[in-house]
């Protein structure tokens, strides 16, 4: 899940350069289809199976994760990207209500203070003030939780590959992205004039989204939703640090803080984790 953070790390940096000249129908279909390519040609080369239609939870996966997609890009073009980043953070504590509301399955109460304190610590970093309208708020909420669904629904596709889960949702997300994007008649750049301007930053979008969705895969569909949920908020640590280093960002004490305070909380989840997996095994 560490590797998938950094991953979606690089992704991220790379389309909010894209993102600042493109409409946000643009850069969710460019988002998807450099994905769509690289994990279709790799599942070509390795033979296995694009497309399962058996697998309700790999249905339930891609679709969730194709709307949470949506409304991640929505509410970025809708909204100051901390206060959106800030609300993609609950996603461990969807994740976390799903699995026990549907499935019974129990946290430590530790499990629930590390949760606050990692929430806590983003908060110190991003800095959020959630000023702007009503809906945008709405639609960044309503992705954490279809991003929280998704990621349950994928913890159950252990059985299918990682390849064929990726290339799945890849699949899907680029008929519905297309759809919107096509019929999003505004501000809609031709296919030449975003390859020649931002082909490079494409594919790099594209090899690192690909990569993170593996990652994230084989982390789901052998770990429990709830602690991996939580060591994918690393991916804030990671930006914030590679964006200091782009000279994007400024050190302070409280961004400081917020990355010992979220790397320390990961960590302690982590720990309980590896507790009670030696408490089971005795």
């Amino acid at each position: 899940m560490l590797c998938s953070a950094f991953c979606f790390t690089i992704m991220a940096v790379c389309g909010s350069i894209i993102g600042t000249n493109l409409s946000w129908t643009t850069v969710a279909f460019f988002r998807i289809a450099p994905t769509f390519i690289f994990v279709v040609t790799i599942a070509l080369i390795r033979k296995e199976k694009i497309l399962v239609f058996s697998s309700l939870s790999l249905w339930l996966r891609s679709i969730l994760g194709t709307v949470a997609l949506l409304c991640t890009f929505y509410s970025l073009s809708r909204m100051n990207a901390t206060d959106a980043v800030t609300i993609s953070a609950t996603t461990p504590i969807w994740v976390t209500l799903i699995m026990y509301i549907v499935f019974s399955d129990k946290v430590p109460s530790l499990f629930w203070l590390f949760v606050i304190s990692t929430f806590l610590g983003i908060y110190l970093i991003e800095k959020p003030q959630f000023r702007g309208d009503f809906i945008p708020i709405f639609v960044a909420f309503l992705g954490a939780i279809c991003a929280g669904s998704a990621m349950v629904s994928l913890s159950f596709c252990g059985f299918i590959t990682p390849i064929t889960v990726v290339s799945h949702y890849s699949a899907v997300a680029l008929m519905i992205t297309f759809c919107i994007f096509y019929l999003s008649k505004s501000d809609m750049p031709v296919f030449t004039e975003i390859l020649e301007k931002y082909g490079v930053l494409l594919v790099v979008i594209g090899l690192s989204g690909t990569l993170g969705q593996i990652f994230l895969t084989y982390a789901y569909g052998t770990g429990k939703p709830q602690w991996i949920s939580v060591t994918g908020l690393s991916q804030v640590v990671f930006t914030s640090l590679l964006e200091i280093i782009l000279n994007r960002l400024k050190l302070n004490l409280e961004l400081i803080l917020g990355i010992v305070i979220v790397l320390t909380s990961i960590a302690c989840v982590i720990m309980i984790r590896h507790d009670k997996n030696l408490a089971e095994t005795t």
